[in-house]
């Protein structure tokens, strides 16, 4: 860690925001849960007197998204855990650095974008990624079932496209917004959500269901 940004943390803490809810990424600041970082317009004043040029995000989808990472992430990384994130100019990669940031201090984790062999990889895979693969084994005729790879975590798991999409409509990066994909089982997924809503997580919730009660 740079000593500007040891400085940028220690003048947030002082002021009373929780860090371990907020990502300091690019010289922006994001609320990932504006409740528990503490971080009221009051104090966010107070800490543009001294960095005028850091911006500080308040997005709604964000915060949702960190909600539905935070949940994932409990359970996928322990305490100092060197994770790779690829340095792709995509928006699942750059909302990987962002939404992994925090967990430099709550776990001290370390984020590389170097891929050594030991690593853990951070996954790209998003909810709708994980639903199309099901649909594809339902029409292939094979076993719906979970299929993780070794050493990765998939912190995007539970988080649909579409927020990805609004949130990185938000931001400056220029990026090019993923697409949903022209096939089958793409097909599928679209009639099935104008009759289920929030169909991606009820598959997802349905396979792993399935997976933990599956005799073996």
């Amino acid at each position: 860690m740079s000593d500007e940004y040891r400085t940028i943390i220690k003048s947030l803490n002082k002021i009373g925001v929780d860090t371990r809810y907020i990502s300091l990424y690019d010289n922006t600041i994001y609320i990932n849960n504006l409740k528990f970082s503490k971080f009221s317009k009051k104090r966010q004043e107070s800490f543009n007197k001294d960095y005028p040029d850091i911006q500080v995000v308040r997005s709604k989808v964000f915060q949702k998204i960190c909600i539905k990472t935070s949940r994932s992430l409990k359970n996928m990384i322990s305490p100092h855990d060197e994770i790779y994130i690829s340095n792709s100019n995509t928006a699942e990669d750059i909302l990987l650095n962002i939404v992994l940031e925090p967990y430099k201090r709550k776990y001290g984790i370390i984020i590389t974008h170097d891929d050594k062999a030991n690593n853990i990889i951070a996954s790209s895979k998003c909810l709708d990624d994980f639903a199309n693969e099901y649909i594809n084994l339902m029409i292939d005729g094979n076993k719906i079932t979970d299929s993780y790879e070794e050493n990765t975590i998939y912190p995007l798991i539970h988080v649909s496209r579409e927020w990805i999409n609004e949130w990185i409509n938000q931001t400056g990066y220029d990026v090019e917004v993923s697409q949903y994909d022209n096939t089958i089982s793409q097909e599928v997924l679209d009639f099935l959500e104008t009759h289920i809503p929030n169909v991606c997580e009820s598959i997802k919730q349905s396979v792993t269901y399935l997976d933990d009660n599956r005799i073996k």
